[in-house]
């Protein structure tokens, strides 16, 4: 038997990966704010409260922009498996 998960992840799509890296001096934010995102977005999904940003037409769906970096992601829910499916992103200098 499999203990459950207890946290959350962030899974990134593969156009997602290519921005990524296509800024490698930005590695590390972009670790320490997934890292933090799943954190603090998946204690508020726990806790029966929607997830940072704007919610999508699309259920489960929602976009942010990360205003320190000008980076704005679009994400979907995936509570079943507790994560974050990044699909977008976009980033301006």
């Amino acid at each position: 038997m499999t203990a459950a998960k207890s946290g959350w992840t962030v899974f990134c799509s593969e156009s997602v990966c290519e921005v990524m890296e296509s800024m490698p001096a930005l590695a590390k934010f972009f670790v320490e704010f997934f890292c933090d995102f799943a954190l603090k977005a998946g204690t508020a999904v726990d806790h029966g409260f929607a997830p940072p940003g704007r919610p999508q037409a699309e259920p489960g769906v929602y976009s942010l922009l990360v205003e320190s970096s000008g980076i704005f992601i679009e994400y979907t829910v995936m509570a079943d498996i507790k994560e974050f499916f990044i699909s977008k992103m976009l980033y301006s200098c």
